[in-house]
């Protein structure tokens, strides 16, 4: 990028580069310039040193380590324009910021926007920022929402993930006027979403509130169990792949999903169950909005052996289209094995619903 160029916006819209290719998270994209209208709202990646905090733990060791090379692109920068490194770097980011704030950056009081360290690599120092972003484990609001961000998807990220697109959404909210970032899983199983509510909690290293009781019909209980957190919103919308809003007639695979391997595809399958797949004839199945989350899941499942069917479209109430996904009995027994082999759900009546439907009581 020319350091030169008088329109920060156009330069960043017109230069992009890869700086995670030693990662399967790219932890760029949870920068949205779209939504964050200003630095304030940017996220950043935790970069706080141990003496600027109270109680400093794990992650502020972590800060160290990566502040480490941030400081030799700051000697670099030095070198390369003097006394006002500082000033060149600020006129790339395509936000207003002072001085004092790229001093609390370089002296680990604060954190560093994802912005701003894409702006560093922009420099020259791409090597160095993959290396950076390589560290980075902890994200961060101006708010104090600091969440643990994975850098691979395993298991449990997966197993959520399958969730998510099963029994939960991304909710398009405001509160106050401003973006509520937050994402919701609902199921009748209290007990069920309090071992969810745990998962995540460890997940991501947050705290979560226990699960609620969003609605009571006669004979039926809905809990809900949400998380309010823009790293995490992010994360399974950017990255995972999840759309956000009413999710029920788009609903996919995600490709971050399709390209992992078996073990970690058994575990988004077993948070499809928990939340979606159930009993469904003499199988196993579920009706959707989405045909193409139906033929998505046929393809998936044909890759471990396992024949799933679409046995037509029909209209719920004679107005919202459903289209029938279906695993024969005859399947479920090979569906077990697989499960058994990699990642169980952890539901136990789903649990058992998958041995009474493969013959093992």
């Amino acid at each position: 990028m020319n350091s030169g160029n008088p329109n920060p916006k156009t330069a960043y819209a017109e230069e992009s580069r890869d700086y995670t290719s030693g990662m399967n998270i790219d932890l760029l994209k949870l920068h949205v310039p779209e939504e964050d209208t200003t630095l304030r709202r940017c996220l950043r990646a935790y970069t706080i040193l141990p003496k600027f905090c109270k109680n400093p733990d794990e992650k502020n060791e972590k800060a160290k380590q990566i502040l480490k090379i941030i400081w030799t692109i700051r000697d670099s920068m030095k070198k390369k324009f003097g006394k006002s490194w500082a000033q060149f770097w600020i006129k790339q980011i395509p936000y207003s910021v002072t001085y004092s704030a790229v001093k609390d950056w370089m002296a680990g009081r604060a954190s560093i926007p994802l912005i701003a360290l894409k702006v560093l690599g922009d420099f020259g120092f791409e090597k160095e920022i993959e290396q950076v972003l390589s560290g980075v484990e902890y994200i961060s609001t101006t708010t104090g929402d600091v969440v643990k961000i994975p850098n691979r998807i395993d298991s449990d990220i997966a197993y959520l993930a399958g969730l998510i697109l099963g029994d939960g959404c991304l909710p398009v909210a405001y509160r106050r006027k401003n973006f509520d970032y937050k994402f919701c899983i609902t199921s009748g199983d209290k007990e069920f979403l309090e071992q969810t509510k745990a998962l995540i909690e460890s997940c991501f290293e947050t705290k979560t509130q226990k699960p609620f009781l969003a609605q009571k019909c006669t004979g039926y209980k809905s809990w809900e169990l949400y998380k309010g957190s823009k790293p995490l919103y992010r994360f399974f919308n950017k990255i995972i792949g999840l759309p956000v809003g009413k999710k029920a007639e788009k609903a996919i695979i995600p490709e971050s999903i399709k390209t992992l391997p078996a073990d970690k595809k058994a575990a988004f399958l077993s948070g499809l169950i928990d939340s979606d797949i159930g009993k469904h004839g003499k199988g196993m199945g579920c009706t959707f909005r989405s045909k193409a989350l139906v033929d998505d899941l046929i393809v998936f499942l044909a890759e471990f052996g396992i024949t799933a069917k679409f046995y037509g479209t029909h209209y719920k109430n004679g107005k919202y289209v459903q289209h029938d996904f279906s695993i024969p009995k005859s399947q479920v027994k090979i569906l077990k094995e697989f499960l058994e082999q990699n990642y169980l759900p952890k539901r136990a009546d789903r649990l058992a619903t998958i041995n009474k439907r493969a013959g093992v009581e």
